[in-house]
């Protein structure tokens, strides 16, 4: 993978094809990676073989990208800001994002900021949190759970992070430093693009009310959760079908 420093200075790690095709930046989720998110579940060759010029992008604290281990690093919208820094490095003008999960909040925050954004696809998108509103002990409980030496205990962000072997500090800087909610009802009614919303039928929050946030926004439910639905053929077509609308 290429790096690149970002807007404050800290290192990230992409992929970018070149070419000709119809570029599209994909942000994988938390405690995973480029790699685990769009290259092994089969979303990147689905794109390359229809000539779409898919970015990778591992976001800071996961991949191959720096790890910073201060919250500072990860606030004020940092991820998004890297989007943009990113486009800015590449010569973007116009330009489609997917995200999953962490990084469909983060392609929503780079929507409401970032200019050349045409399209969004988001796989696994929550909304922070019943009424809007984010329980701050719980995520200070997340934060000391990432951090606890008991391992295979607590909640799915902590195993997740033992799965794949990434840096917990990292992971626990940015539980404590990303301001929540990321956006409010009233920001994703002034997204004007046209996005999808792809959830499996085992997730939390239904794909037809998340998309129903957005003035253009179009939900579908596939079998399983999120993850699953990454490696399904079922949804990359659908994704390609979404992003080839003009």
């Amino acid at each position: 993978m290429e790096k690149f420093r970002s807007f404050d200075g800290v290192e990230l790690s992409y992929h970018d094809p070149g070419g000709k095709g119809e570029p599209v930046i994909l942000l994988h989720g938390f405690a995973t990676s480029s790699r685990i998110d769009w290259a092994e579940t089969g979303v990147y060759g689905a794109l390359s073989r229809k000539d779409r010029r898919g970015i990778m992008l591992d976001a800071r604290g996961h991949g191959e990208s720096a790890k910073p281990h201060d919250s500072y690093s990860y606030c004020n919208r940092a991820m998004a800001r890297d989007v943009n820094a990113l486009a800015e490095l590449l010569g973007l003008t116009a330009y489609d994002v997917m995200g999953c999960s962490m990084g469909a909040k983060v392609a929503i925050e780079a929507a409401l900021m970032c200019p050349g954004i045409r399209r969004l696809v988001l796989v696994g998108l929550d909304v922070y949190e019943r009424g809007w509103q984010y329980n701050e002990a719980e995520r200070l409980a997340r934060v000391k759970n990432m951090l606890s030496r008991r391992s295979g205990k607590g909640d799915a962000f902590r195993l997740l992070a033992e799965r794949y072997g990434g840096d917990r500090r990292a992971y626990a800087a940015r539980l404590e430093g990303a301001a929540l909610p990321e956006f409010t009802r009233d920001d994703l009614g002034s997204i004007r693009i046209p996005v999808l919303v792809v959830n499996g039928k085992n997730d939390v929050l239904d794909a037809s009310e998340a998309a129903s946030y957005f003035p253009d926004g179009r939900g579908a439910a596939l079998g399983g959760d999120y993850r699953t639905v990454l490696g399904c053929g079922e949804f990359h077509e659908l994704a390609l079908s979404f992003l080839d609308e003009r």
